[in-house]
């Protein structure tokens, strides 16, 4: 029997989200169904920015904690969406957009409910159709768990890299699944939206894509905002300053 939404609070500036509630709701297979619709709602009704990302905030904690207590309905199998991955030929930059130091438990939590999440709710492929409505799976697995990531890489202030999804996996992360389809993804833990990379930064990947990826053309080095128009990952500084740079350092 399906648990009927709680009611959105006639305060736009506020809301509360009841844990207790959406415990109950996470136990049922499809419980993102109720979930997408309530945070699409939620975050149209909040015009502060700040409590904007104090909500998404604390949806992002609370699916991190269930998923570290096992306490999340998730598929035990499912299809395989590695099926039409090709041959790596680019690379796609993108950034956290938070402060150094990001949670990699926290960044599987939100790309779940910001990737996996929409797309289960909603399949854009018609052949994917039949996903609608069923407990989601990846297919990916670190440590024994289902990996939501859609990143290959992250790469810390210090210059040392985190391998998230192997090559032969298609991260979601692109917002074109063409590029998704050929490419590998390394997302740069800082919020460079409005600034640029240090050239301690852009030598450290350059020297990263060189050696790991030496069959990837310069031109195929791209933001995500090339591959996604519309967004401003990984900044607003990307392609006329920060990008050139890049370029040249994997010469």
């Amino acid at each position: 029997m399906k648990i009927k939404t709680p009611p959105m609070p006639k305060n736009r500036y506020k809301w509360k989200f009841d844990e207790q509630y959406w415990e109950r709701v996470a136990q049922q297979p499809d419980w993102y169904m109720q979930l997408v619709p309530y945070v699409k709602k939620t975050q149209e009704s909040i015009s502060n920015v700040d409590e904007l990302a104090n909500f998404r905030k604390t949806i992002g904690h609370f699916f991190q904690k269930l998923l570290a207590e096992e306490k999340l309905a998730l598929a035990s199998e499912g299809p395989d969406l590695d099926a039409q991955r090709e041959p790596v030929s680019s690379v796609v930059i993108h950034h956290t957009s938070s402060a150094p130091g990001y949670s990699i438990d926290y960044m599987n939590a939100v790309h779940l409910l910001n990737i996996y999440a929409p797309y289960y709710f909603q399949p854009t492929v018609p052949e994917e159709m039949e996903l609608r409505g069923k407990p989601i799976w990846s297919g990916h697995f670190k440590n024994g768990k289902q990996n939501f990531i859609g990143y290959h890489w992250l790469m810390r202030m210090d210059g040392s890299l985190e391998h998230l999804l192997d090559d032969n996996q298609i991260g979601w992360h692109a917002g074109n699944w063409s590029v998704n389809k050929r490419s590998v993804a390394i997302c740069l833990d800082n919020n460079y939206e409005k600034m640029c990379p240090s050239e301690q930064t852009l030598e450290a990947l350059a020297t990263h894509i060189r050696k790991k990826y030496p069959e990837v053309k310069s031109e195929n080095i791209m933001g995500h905002c090339e591959s996604s128009p519309g967004t401003i990952c990984p900044g607003v500084h990307f392609l006329e300053e920060w990008k050139p740079k890049l370029i040249e350092y994997l010469k």
